[in-house]
C-alpha cells in the first residue's frame, strides 16, 4: 500500500486546514480503494460554530473527507487524468447515521465500483469511528477539461437570477436575525440574508456572498467555492425555515441523509450564491429541494432529508 502524509495530500487536493478532511491516507496495491484517517479536534474552527455547546462535526464535512479521498484514488491511480481537472459530479443516497464528536478518529473508505460510459468514477464511500457507521453512500466523480465548469462572468452587470419576481414583497430576514434561529454561528453560518422563511409558502430563499475572507476559504489554493459547503448552505435555508414556526422553537435540525445532489458548475469567489428551496416537515422529520443560482446559471441541485431534535444527547 502506498501512504500519503498530509504534507502530500495537501500537494495533491490543493487543500489545507480548516477544509483539507484527511490527515494520512493509504492507497490499496490495486489502486482501486483507499482508507483515510481524520483526528477530529475541539481546535478546529468548525466547532466555534457547529454547535456552540454541542460542538458536532458537520455531515457535509465528512462528505468532504469521502470525496478528497476519491479524488486521490481518481487522480492517482486511474488513467487519462492528465491536465483533466476532477470534480465531484454526484452524491446519491448519502446517509448520516451517528454523529462524529471531538475527540473522536474518523475512518474513511472509498472504493471504485465502476467507471461509466461518461468517463465517471462511481464509489462506495463510508466514514466510521470507534462507535461505528458515521456515514455512507455514493460519490460519483468524473474528469473534465479545464473551464467546463465555469461561466462568464463581468465585474458590471449581472444577469439577474429566476426568482426576483418570485422574492419582490416577501419579508427579508439580516443575519442576526438568522442566528435566532439557527444554532450556527460563524466560521460555520453559510447564509447572509434569507427571504420568505417564517411563512406558510415552503418555498425560500437564501443569499451566500463567496467572500475571498471567509475562514472556511482560508485553505483553498484556488478560488472554487467547495460543493459541499453548498450543500451545508441550502440545509441551513431550510433548517431556518422550519425552525421559524413557533412549535419547533429551540430544536435541533440534524442531517439524516442527502438523497441526490447533482454540480453542474463552478461558485467562484466574488460570486453571490442564490438558494431557492423548498421545504416541508410533518412531525420530527422533514425533507427539502434546493436549487442554487450564480447569475442566470444553475449550478446546484439537492434533495435532503433532516430530523427535528431537542438535542444531541
Amino acid at each position: 500500500m502506498k501512504t500519503y502524509t498530509n504534507q502530500q495530500l495537501t500537494g495533491i487536493l490543493r487543500k489545507t486546514a480548516p477544509l483539507l478532511m484527511l490527515d494520512i491516507a493509504q492507497l490499496s496495491d490495486d489502486g482501486v480503494s483507499a482508507v483515510g484517517r481524520k483526528a477530529v479536534s475541539m481546535s478546529e474552527a468548525v466547532f466555534q460554530g457547529h454547535f456552540p455547546g454541542q460542538p458536532i462535526l458537520p455531515g457535509v464535512l465528512q462528505v468532504e473527507a469521502m470525496a478528497q479521498l476519491c479524488r486521490l484514488i481518481f487522480q492517482e491511480c486511474l488513467p487519462g487524468v492528465g491536465g483533466m481537472e476532477i470534480v465531484m459530479r454526484h452524491i446519491r443516497r448519502l446517509k448520516f447515521r451517528k454523529p462524529v464528536l471531538p475527540g473522536m478518529v474518523m475512518t474513511v473508505e472509498a472504493k471504485l465500483l465502476e467507471r461509466n460510459a461518461e468517463g465517471e468514477a462511481i464509489f462506495q464511500v463510508s466514514c466510521n469511528t470507534e462507535r461505528g457507521l458515521s456515514s455512507a453512500g455514493t460519490i460519483v466523480m468524473a474528469q473534465i477539461t479545464p473551464n467546463l465548469y465555469d461561466h462568464p462572468r463581468t465585474i458590471g452587470e449581472h444577469a439577474p437570477h429566476p426568482f426576483v419576481a418570485e422574492m419582490e414583497g416577501k419579508q427579508e430576514f439580516e443575519v442576526t436575525q438568522l442566528m435566532k434561529l439557527l444554532p450556527h454561528r460563524p466560521p460555520f453560518l453559510l447564509l447572509d440574508k434569507a427571504v420568505g422563511i417564517g411563512t406558510d409558502c415552503p418555498d425560500i430563499y437564501g443569499f451566500k456572498n463567496l467572500s475571498g475572507n471567509d475562514m472556511m476559504l482560508a485553505g483553498m489554493a484556488y478560488s472554487v467555492y467547495p460543493f459541499s459547503l453548498m450543500i451545508e448552505a441550502a440545509a441551513q435555508l431550510g433548517c431556518a425555515h422550519i425552525l421559524s414556526q413557533p412549535a419547533n422553537a429551540g430544536k435541533l435540525g440534524i442531517f439524516l441523509c442527502i438523497d441526490e445532489a447533482h454540480f453542474y458548475q463552478h461558485a467562484m469567489i466574488g460570486d453571490q450564491l442564490v438558494i431557492h428551496g423548498h421545504c416541508e416537515a410533518g412531525g420530527r422529520a422533514g425533507g427539502a429541494t434546493g436549487e442554487m443560482w450564480v447569475d442566470d446559471q444553475k449550478i446546484v441541485d439537492c434533495s435532503l432529508k433532516f430530523i427535528l431534535m431537542d438535542s444531541l444527547n
